[in-house]
């Protein structure tokens, strides 16, 4: 089929509407990101400035129960980083620390073995990323341990298998055991 000559321009005309459309909608997109890195950049240096300035710690206390960890400030300046660790709950805990976007990336045992399903597959995290553990704490003890650590985001969390009166197993990660900080 042969266009006419008018058809063509209508084509053209609808081309060019199209393509300036287009054109506007990613200005439009480059300017959304500028201004986003723009208040990002703006509040990472508010935070770097906060933390020189010594309005941000460097010990977190942290709280392990049945099942569920807190830590508090969620913030802490990087470099040498105190936790006070304290078990409320009435059985052993632990306090694993590794560096981590968030508690789902965290890989997790697939195939029942050393450690039940769902449990934090340890091994298979980097050992670049492993900053250290507690040990164990028993019911109602406290211990307080330092590491260093560098800015970024970072898992604790509780991988201790108990093995009930009906053989079951219960992980304490699996249960919810674990939280984030954030280290500046």
């Amino acid at each position: 089929m042969k266009l006419q000559r008018g058809d063509r321009e209508v084509f053209g005309v609808g081309a060019m509407l199209f393509a300036s459309l287009a054109l506007v909608v990613a200005m439009g997109a480059l300017v959304t990101a500028g201004i986003a890195y723009s208040r990002s950049n703006d509040a990472k240096q508010r935070v770097e400035k906060v933390a020189t300035g010594g309005a941000i710690g460097s010990t977190a206390t942290v709280k392990l129960q049945e099942f569920g960890i807190s830590a508090s400030p969620g913030l802490v300046r990087a470099g040498k980083v105190t936790f006070d660790v304290s078990n409320v709950g009435g059985i052993t805990h632990e306090l694993v620390i590794v560096r981590a976007l968030s508690v789902p990336t965290l890989p997790v045992v697939t195939v029942a073995g050393e450690r039940s399903v769902g449990a934090v597959d340890e091994e298979a995290i980097p050992e670049s990323d492993k900053v250290g553990e507690s040990g164990d704490v028993k019911a109602q003890g406290h211990v307080t341990k330092r590491f260093t650590m560098k800015p970024g985001t970072y898992v604790l969390f509780c991988n201790i298998d108990n093995i009930n009166k009906d053989k079951t197993v219960t992980n304490h990660f699996v249960k919810g055991m674990h939280a984030t900080l954030t280290v500046v």
